[in-house]
């Protein structure tokens, strides 16, 4: 019973990240640092798995926390009508609508271009790859969200 709990706890969040990233036309850079320490997150899990329980109830349980720490990591974005982040403190994506954003920050790195999302006082920090560049402008001009030029470091 408190295997199918745990389950359904990993299961709900990953479902729901995945219907908020259905609202994203440009995802988030993929980071390696990240892809790593997803990596590294997977075989040590597998690893408690595989010594600790070898069940089926235990493989599913072990396939939906990578599933969701890979949702929290690689799906967040851009979307039409705002922008889906990671909070941070909690497993799921939220999702800003434009007219939440209190102020936006765009920066142009060597091959990045970051945005500084301000909404519901926090920060949100998100890296997109630079051929997405004009994509990302649009979208936010669209909105108008953009006040001024972008700065280039």
């Amino acid at each position: 019973m408190v295997k199918v709990v745990v389950l359904l706890m990993l299961i709900v969040p990953t479902i729901y990240n995945f219907i908020v990233q259905r609202n994203n036309k440009i995802r988030v850079k993929k980071n390696s640092d990240l892809g790593f320490i997803l990596a590294i997150f997977a075989s040590i899990t597998s690893i408690f798995w595989y010594r600790l329980d070898r069940s089926l109830m235990g493989f599913l349980i072990l396939l939906s926390a990578i599933l969701l720490v890979y949702t929290i990591g690689f799906l967040p974005g851009l979307g039409k009508d705002g922008i889906g982040v990671f909070m941070g403190y909690s497993p799921i994506l939220k999702f800003i609508s434009f007219d939440q954003i209190k102020d936006i920050n765009v920066a142009e790195n060597y091959n990045d271009i970051e945005l500084r999302i301000n909404a519901f006082g926090d920060t949100y920090k998100q890296v997109y790859e630079m051929k997405d560049k004009e994509q990302v402008i649009k979208l936010l001009n669209e909105n108008r969200l953009i006040k001024g030029d972008i700065d280039v470091r």
